[in-house]
């Protein structure tokens, strides 16, 4: 195995691409492109109307070439190291249409899956997934109507795991979530860039505290 490429189709509304991988020693032989330019053609046999991706800078020309546009930034945060007291892990169900408003398409089979591996942070107004991770633990999706939701979220999760590092993957256009990153203490690791290809898409964005993860949107 050296290259890979994944599609997940929320419906025919958005098919998000991801895992866009190729070995080191068996780069610039075309490989990406020709996974990607399946991927593509696999989503066109399947009616999904739009598709994004978050691409690193390497890659970005290779979208571009491919007829994808610039959308706009995703950064990744990183806190070494968790704050408070232990708490008992948490659970409940994400509210789907709450997810749905702010993300512009229905994502619950994917919310079902990662509740089954996540810790849940569940209010009337807002939520949030986190899940262990081969680093770090993983902070995300959270979606909520307020910034002091969402702060109030993201400090419970961080202090059920007070031992863990954090990789917590946000879009910077909301700037709440990006204030709340480096209020508590996370500092900018990686800057992408979200892409997208066909009809345009944009959900309630101001909600999104974090997203899913680069490869789930």
């Amino acid at each position: 195995l050296v290259a890979t490429a994944t599609l997940i189709c929320y419906g025919r509304r958005l098919g998000w691409i991801g895992m866009v991988l190729t070995h080191p020693e068996f780069r610039r032989r075309g490989l990406a492109r020709g996974l990607v330019a399946h991927v593509m053609d696999r989503a066109e046999e399947l009616g999904v109307e739009t598709l994004k991706l978050d691409a690193t800078d390497e890659g970005r020309g290779l979208y571009e070439s491919l007829g994808f546009r610039v959308e706009q930034a995703v950064e990744r945060w990183q806190l070494g190291s968790g704050c408070g007291s232990p708490r008992a892990s948490s659970s409940g169900s994400p509210s789907f249409d709450l997810d749905a408003e702010a993300c512009g398409f229905d994502r619950s089979s994917l919310l079902q899956s990662l509740v089954a591996v996540s810790d849940a942070g569940v209010t009337s107004d807002g939520y949030i997934l986190d899940r262990p991770g081969r680093v770090c633990r993983y902070l995300g999706p959270c979606v909520a109507q307020g910034r002091s939701t969402a702060r109030a979220l993201i400090e419970g999760a961080i202090a059920r795991h007070p031992d863990s590092g954090w990789f917590w993957d946000l879009l910077p256009a909301n700037r709440d979530a990006a204030a709340i990153a480096q209020e508590l203490g996370f500092a900018r690791a990686r800057m992408l860039t979200r892409m997208t290809w066909g009809r345009e898409l944009r959900g309630k964005e101001k909600n999104v505290f974090a997203i899913g993860g680069f490869e789930f949107g």
